[in-house]
């Protein structure tokens, strides 16, 4: 058996190698890796589609369609924290700059003073409209969610060391006891800000407690911390601004518009598709620091066949979702099934997520230029055309939106590579 299991890896070992003349990448280091991301993000997913069906099965959707806003709301508010200090963490510490963590963790606790004020500010806005329900929501918001980003932020730690393995089940747990609690709340309560409540403080804490375990085994604050972390990590905080708003506004725009009801059939229509796009972006984790310790010239190179290795298993995870899809509603979301078609519709716009590839590759260099434009430019589209397109065809108009957002972000991407190609070539 021993020697069965040695020709076996020894031949999946050498195919992998061969497989690089064509995929222009270092497969066993993807496959490697990425299983230990890939059960991760299998279970977290599966964790997510659990809870999804038990709010399908026993939240009205009302109460879950409030409770979707102030996430969103939620979300939208931590772009006025620093939240590029997570990817400034991990180019410090795939450099081997251990001291990066303890800096990282004051800056974050600095820069979410800011959120602190503009919640409360929030709640008392909607106190002062008499929607108490959203008031006390943005109260939660204000009180935990500044807490939230410190307590990630051993994720970036473990990337940035490669330690993908413990980084999967730190995330696996990180998810599952939010979601437990979630659960357990669902048949005592039904109140939107105590489901707010539930998820934002046990992810604190679980965040926190996984923070001390994982770390503080690793050296992380022996060495004194890199110069340029603070400038990094403000450069990444001001490009994410508008991204982060951009990505949460459609929820709030389908609020706006046409209710909380339509926000929660618009938010199972994007659950399991944003699932598949986080799977998807697990190779941006994979790549980041692999693109760091590399010339940008070197890995610009291949840089066409990642791309089009990626966009082709896009298409193929496209079309069997498609096949699948109302079979999946009708089973697992009875109550939703109006959903599915706009599913699959939104689905398609997961071909695009390959711009995640050249994206990682100019913050990995961190092409400052580039990137500004990126994040100011391919927000500022997706807002005006999500404001356009919901105010006029609703739902369908939410997810068409999204669709061309991505695909402007995707030719961005590859018009700014290829910028900054140029910039620094000699």
């Amino acid at each position: 058996m021993g020697e069965m299991l040695r020709t076996l890896r020894t031949k999946l070992y050498d195919t992998l190698r061969w497989s690089e003349r064509f995929t222009k990448t270092d497969m066993v280091y993807l496959a490697g890796n990425g299983f230990w991301l890939t059960i991760g993000q299998v279970a977290i997913g599966l964790t997510a589609l659990g809870l999804s069906v038990a709010f399908a099965h026993f939240v009205p959707k009302d109460i879950y369609g409030n409770y979707r806003f102030l996430l969103s709301v939620f979300w939208i508010l931590t772009a006025f924290s620093l939240t590029g200090v997570s990817v400034a963490l991990t180019r410090s510490i795939a450099r081997g700059e251990r001291g990066a963590y303890s800096a990282a963790l004051r800056l974050s606790l600095l820069w979410s003073i800011p959120m602190l004020f503009i919640g409360f500010g929030a709640a008392g806005y909607y106190f002062w409209n008499d929607n108490a329900m959203l008031g006390w929501g943005c109260v939660v918001i204000a009180l935990i969610g500044p807490l939230m980003q410190s307590a990630y932020l051993y994720g970036p730690v473990l990337e940035g060391s490669r330690a993908f393995r413990t980084n999967a089940i730190a995330g696996i747990a990180l998810n599952v006891v939010p979601a437990l609690g979630l659960l357990a709340c669902m048949f005592l309560v039904q109140d939107p800000v105590i489901f707010l409540l539930i998820f934002l403080g046990l992810s604190v804490v679980t965040g926190t407690a996984i923070s001390f375990i994982v770390l503080r085994g690793r050296k992380t604050s022996e060495d004194a911390p890199p110069a340029n972390l603070t400038s990094l990590s403000g450069h990444f905080s001001a490009m994410n601004v508008l991204g982060t708003i951009s990505q949460q506004i459609d929820r709030v725009l389908v609020f706006h518009y046409l209710g909380a009801v339509d926000l929660a059939v618009y938010a199972f229509a994007t659950a399991i598709p944003d699932q598949m796009k986080v799977l998807m972006n697990n190779v941006a984790t994979l790549a980041f620091p692999n693109f760091v310790k590399r010339t940008f010239g070197e890995t610009n190179a291949t840089l066409t066949y990642r791309l089009l290795g990626f966009m082709a298993l896009s298409v193929v995870v496209v079309v069997a979702y498609a096949l699948i899809a109302p079979l999946v509603f009708a089973v697992l979301f009875p109550t939703y099934t109006e959903a599915a078609p706009y599913s699959v519709i939104y689905a398609a716009s997961l071909v695009f997520v390959a711009a995640i590839i050249p994206v990682t590759l100019l913050e990995a260099h961190a092409a400052k230029r580039e990137l500004y434009i990126y994040n100011a430019a391919g927000p500022i589209f997706q807002i005006v055309v999500l404001l356009v397109l919901v105010s006029g065809y609703g739902l369908l108009g939410a997810v068409l939106a999204r669709i061309i957002g991505r695909l402007f972000y995707f030719a961005l991407a590859l018009i700014l590579t290829k910028s900054y190609a140029a910039r620094i070539s000699p």
